[in-house]
């Protein structure tokens, strides 16, 4: 005759069994879901993108060039004229002092 204990040991040991299988299933599960997940973001990127550039034209070289070439061409500016002010301050300082060495 079996104890009591065996019994419990056997249902304990089925029951970690069905845990076991359940987590193994539901691992698979994930894993699939999770798979489809990343395929429909993929082909949604796609998609998107594809319809974007119907209405919005990548930026060619050239494009990049002029636009770069403006920028720098408006810190230059922006540039010689800051140094054209500070020369042109400088200059009136010294003549003024020259004036009053002079006078």
């Amino acid at each position: 005759m079996e104890t009591i204990k065996s019994y419990q040991e056997k249902v304990q040991g089925s029951v970690e069994k069905a845990i076991s299988a359940v987590e193994n299933k539901h691992a698979e599960v994930a894993g699939f879901f999770y798979g489809k997940a990343h395929d429909v973001n993929k082909l949604i990127g796609k998609k998107s993108g594809e319809l974007i550039l119907k209405f919005e034209k990548p930026e060619t070289k050239t494009a990049k060039v002029k636009k770069t070439a403006k920028k720098v061409a408006s810190t230059a500016k922006k540039k010689a004229t800051s140094a054209k002010a500070a020369t042109s301050k400088a200059t009136k300082a010294v003549v003024e002092k020259i004036e009053e060495v002079t006078a």
